[in-house]
């Protein structure tokens, strides 16, 4: 009998992690990253699952950085067309105004091809948020989350176009938390996102799983929850 009331004590902690628990909350989210934002299983999908009754507008894109024109394709630069971005979000949500504008940007301009630029990543990312706060929509300047970007795995490092993107994002994540201090917006290290292993939740070292994508946004989900 002692043995099974010990059982029952540490059941909890031999669980695994679960989804945090969706929110009644009728929220309104516009979010805005790359391609770990279009996929079925995205981040801002789990948003929508564990947040029924919130409304999430995404404009998230493939390929998108904070500030390179990647692949030769400026409309991946998110300076380069925030102004455009700003006007759909404001078109859709009307006189609504968001509760939160989530950023989940940083991988792409933490490929090879821009390593020797990458003081200038924090320095875009201020940049793209003053933008967002002093943008001519009432309804979109309101609270903002930065989340960092994951980790990069070994597959993908292991290709010459990512060589060294680890290294690099793990310098953004500590960055990106001081340009969060700086703008008064709130941060998640998505570099050490509890649980998130790189390896093992990605085809690619890359693109995020839905187990994945959960235990991205979870911190996200806790603050929204507060």
């Amino acid at each position: 009998m002692k043995k099974f009331l010990l059982f029952l004590l540490l059941l909890p902690a031999l669980l695994p992690a679960q989804t945090p628990v969706a929110s009644d909350k009728a929220l309104n989210i516009f979010t805005l990253g790359d391609s770990n934002g279009t996929f079925p299983q995205s981040w801002p999908k789990q948003l929508e699952l564990a947040l029924p009754r919130a409304q999430v507008f995404n404009l998230s894109k493939s390929g998108r950085t904070i500030g390179f024109v990647n692949n030769g394709d400026s409309t991946l630069n998110s300076l380069l067309v925030i102004d455009e971005n700003l006007r759909k979000a404001a078109e859709f949500t009307k006189d609504r105004p968001f509760d939160f504008v989530v950023l989940e940007l940083g991988t792409n301009d933490a490929k090879a091809v821009f390593a020797d630029r990458q003081k200038e990543v924090p320095a875009n990312l201020e940049t793209l948020i003053k933008k967002i706060k002093t943008c001519p929509y009432p309804a979109i300047r309101q609270s903002r989350i930065i989340i960092s970007p994951p980790p990069y795995g070994t597959k993908a490092e292991a290709l010459p176009k990512y060589q060294g993107g680890n290294e690099r994002v793990r310098t953004m994540s500590t960055a990106f938390q001081k340009v969060a201090k700086r703008t008064h917006s709130l941060f998640v290290n998505g570099y050490q996102t509890p649980g998130l292993d790189i390896n093992t939740m990605t085809a690619d070292g890359l693109h995020l799983d839905a187990t994945a994508s959960r235990l991205l946004v979870a911190p996200v989900l806790a603050i929204m929850g507060r």
